[in-house]
């Protein structure tokens, strides 16, 4: 760590984000986690809603004089996926696991609000934070769903932050983006119809799989090829599914993938390009081919003005060399709903050892972090919320 930041409660924050890591719960089913943040908000006697998108939860912390409006998200799902981690705190529940920091995410929000009850401002400060203790960021839209219930419709929020574990750093740094932070994310469903018959009598059918297959590969040259070198994109299949024994050609092949894209225009010129690609399948291949794209998350966008300010502000309490400004990530993330609708900026907390370096990425059965990163969070992002009340 560049600096040693330790919160007075380490241990409470400790015990908080293991009882969460040990209780993964799935999108718009977080029953237990969010039974958990209202027992603590009430300890605390903080006022909050609950039940809004089903299982979210929003603290409103009010200063005793009028001011300006600032919010912390923090978002609570796991994952479908079996933890590989063999430490005391493991996942109690088979087939879940909180893999992507969720359960740290909560405990640092919680954090936040606790540091918030036992400083000055809650006692002669200005101005109101809302902490949100979000559902379903993985794939459900959570952000959206609170947002379209209408409770934050009278909120005019100065701006809002989030935090998101960063494995690619160690505890004690953190990172952000200066303007375009996560992609945005579509998914694209194919099918691929020809005309089934026996292996043994190609000639009499119209193969599925190999013209699905040559579809696959030439969809990577997307990308790679037709992109200038500097723009990112990601156009990656995941579900390929034909067949149903080794001498029988199928009638149909099924594919599944996500594209990411950085900008509405390059977007549209990859799906064009799949488009056109498809009719050139079908006259060369005398296929049928459909083709749906179900769009995701937005790309998420901070806010450059606050950027700004946050990396000064961050400095201040990490030191200049523990702060870095990082290019966007590919990954999707809901927080874009949020940040659609008032002046945003995602932090992003290193948390690997820094004895042990980088173990393991977001998303994997091995992932866990450093839980330094929770006095780190909660330090940092309560002095964020404070600075902006004030700035």
């Amino acid at each position: 760590m560049r600096r040693s930041i330790e919160t007075p409660f380490h241990d409470w924050l400790v015990e908080l984000r293991r009882f969460f890591h040990q209780h993964p719960e799935l999108s718009y089913q977080e029953e237990k986690t969010a039974a958990r943040i209202r027992s603590e908000l009430a300890a605390l006697r903080v006022p909050f809603e609950s039940g809004i998108a089903e299982t979210g939860v929003v603290a409103r912390l009010r200063a005793p004089r009028p001011g300006p409006v600032v919010a912390f998200r923090a978002d609570m799902d796991g994952l479908p996926l079996e933890e590989a981690n063999d430490v005391p705190y493991r996942s109690l529940h088979p087939g879940r696991m909180h893999a992507c920091g969720h359960d740290g995410h909560v405990t640092i929000a919680l954090g936040v609000v606790r540091s918030l009850v036992e400083c000055g401002w809650y006692r002669e400060g200005a101005g109101e934070v809302i902490v949100i203790f979000q559902p379903a960021e993985e794939g459900g839209a959570g952000a959206k769903a609170m947002l379209e219930t209408g409770c934050f419709d009278g909120d005019m929020v100065r701006a809002v932050f989030a935090g998101h574990m960063h494995p690619d750093l160690p505890v004690g740094e953190v990172a952000v983006a200066e303007e375009v932070s996560n992609a945005a994310s579509d998914m694209l469903t194919l099918r691929i119809r020809g005309k089934g018959g026996h292996g043994a009598h190609p000639h009499n059918c119209v193969d599925p799989i190999v013209a699905a297959a040559q579809l696959v590969a030439q969809l990577q040259t997307i990308v790679s090829r037709e992109l200038p070198p500097l723009e990112n994109a990601v156009l990656t299949i995941g579900q390929f599914h034909a067949g149903t024994a080794s001498n029988i050609i199928p009638e149909e092949a099924f594919l599944e993938g996500t594209l990411r894209t950085l900008d509405r225009e390059r977007r549209s010129r990859i799906i064009e390009r799949i488009r056109e690609m498809l009719r050139g399948l079908e006259i060369s291949h005398r296929v049928e081919a459909a083709f749906e794209v179900s769009h995701g998350y937005p790309v998420l966008r901070n806010d450059p003005a606050l950027v700004k300010r946050t990396l000064e502000w961050a400095r201040d309490v990490l030191g200049p060399e523990a702060v870095h400004v990082e290019p966007p990530r590919m990954g999707s993330e809901d927080f874009a709903y949020f940040a659609e609708r008032w002046p945003a900026v995602l932090i992003r907390f290193g948390c690997h050892d820094p004895e042990e370096g980088y173990r393991a990425g977001l998303h994997s059965p091995h992932f866990d972090f450093d839980e330094r990163v929770l006095d780190v969070g909660t330090i940092l992002s309560t002095e964020l919320i404070l600075r902006a009340l004030s700035d």
